[in-house]
């Protein structure tokens, strides 16, 4: 039942995306031909004209392909990844050649070395310079290229910020090779890193060794900037089972930072910090993504929401207008940002101020909006507060210097004449 309701997966993913998959020639000197890669694109690539796309090389153009586009496309609706470029290489799947590896090191073979210098030299040149490719860069593989992936964690100026590397082959050259790769250098450079390994229960004995060891030694590393992951899915029934639930876990590693603040986000690093600090975690949050991820990310709503209650119950609100400032410049059409300022000046009592942001921000209101008359009850309270608000009373009127000069004298010469 469930070999049947993986292959259903697959040839569903096929029928749903293969309308948006691009079959491509690109001439490789490296080879002296050309090498053919599918290319999956967002829809939304050819409208767009702001928005870039992080990059995804998948080591097969075949079934783990397939998975790939499908999850990419799942979690991009979902809003937990940004959309992404797929693009499926060709590998030969006869012998490996493309990503053997030399048994006695464990170094590329000369064939994996032309597709490795192809990859980085002539493929993402050429991504880079047809479509709309954001910096962020994931190379992913399984068996053989899994393990062949590792090599460009060797790059002194890397050229992938994740590597997702499904069962690899491991072997002991595998292990000495990365030991050499001098991996806490990426602490030195601004950016961020992912390596995922997984494994299935259904390896050799002597492989499942390796994979733990490799856990142990890249774990024992303690990189800031290189995050690592590893799963070996000892529960599940068969190989299948394994691959098709790498991607999704491999997603929630390399993406973690996209999606909106979780209960989990919001419990661990928001609920105790104060109004300025949490409206600050939420501009930073932003700004990361925009920087790791390449993508024009605006600020959701529900991210204002999650940190709303912090600004305007302590302090007792007094960071109400630094939140609706940030708003207003995040969402200039929308009318949370008047609304966070009126509530602002309404807390402050000063009631005309908070009665014209209130006003400002239902005039931005759809009427249809179901909220709308809600809102309006904003208004209405404050108008009601205006009205009863206790009238200051007229300051005395100044006498001139002159004047107050003169009282003083003729009180002084009462005095004497007492």
């Amino acid at each position: 039942m469930k070999n049947l309701v993986l292959i259903s997966f697959i040839c569903l993913s096929y029928s749903l995306f293969s309308q948006t998959i691009l079959t491509k020639k690109i001439n490789s000197s490296e080879f002296s031909r050309d090498r053919i890669a599918k290319i999956y694109i967002p829809k939304e690539h050819q409208t767009d004209t702001i928005r870039k796309y992080p990059v995804a090389i998948v080591l097969d153009n075949d079934y783990l392909f397939d998975i790939y586009v499908g999850n990419s496309k799942i979690y991009a609706n979902a809003d937990l990844t940004p959309k992404q470029i797929v693009v499926g290489l060709d590998v030969d799947a006869s012998l490996n050649q493309d990503v053997s590896t030399v048994k006695k090191s464990g170094n590329l073979t000369t064939n994996a070395k032309k597709f490795y210098n192809y990859i980085k030299k002539e493929l993402i040149p050429y991504l880079e310079a047809n479509y709309k490719t954001s910096p962020y860069f994931t190379i992913v593989g399984d068996r053989d290229a899994g393990n062949f992936l590792l090599h460009f964690l060797k790059e002194q100026s890397p050229i992938f910020n994740s590597f997702v590397s499904i069962s690899p082959k491991l072997t002991d050259q595998t292990l000495r090779l990365v030991s050499t790769f001098d991996l806490k250098r990426l602490d030195e450079i601004d950016n961020q890193f992912y390596l995922y390994v997984s494994s299935n229960p259904y390896e050799k004995e002597e492989r499942k060794k390796l994979h733990e060891q490799l856990k142990t030694g890249l774990e024992s590393l303690k990189t800031e900037k290189l995050h690592i992951a590893f799963n070996d899915f000892k529960g599940e029934a068969n190989k299948p089972t394994a691959l098709v639930k790498a991607l999704p876990d491999a997603f929630t590693n390399i993406f973690g930072l996209y999606p909106r603040i979780s209960k989990e986000e919001f419990d661990e690093k928001i609920k105790d910090l104060g109004p300025l600090e949490a409206i600050k975690y939420l501009e930073s949050k932003y700004l990361e993504i925009e920087y790791l991820y390449g993508t024009n990310l605006n600020v959701r709503f529900q991210d204002i929401y999650a940190i709303e209650g912090i600004v305007i119950d302590k302090l007792d609100g007094d960071y109400l207008r630094v939140l609706g400032d940030f708003v207003m410049i995040k969402h200039p059409d929308s009318h949370l940002g008047e609304y966070y300022v009126g509530k602002y000046h309404e807390l402050g009592r000063n009631y005309e101020q908070a009665l014209f942001y209130y006003k400002e921000a239902y005039g931005k209101m759809d009427l249809s909006d179901s909220n709308t008359e809600a809102f309006y009850e904003n208004i209405i309270r404050v108008e009601a507060s205006l009205k009863n608000a206790p009238k200051e009373k007229p300051l005395e009127e100044e006498l001139p210097l002159e004047e107050e000069k003169n009282e003083e004298e003729e009180e002084d010469d009462n005095e004497d004449n007492k």
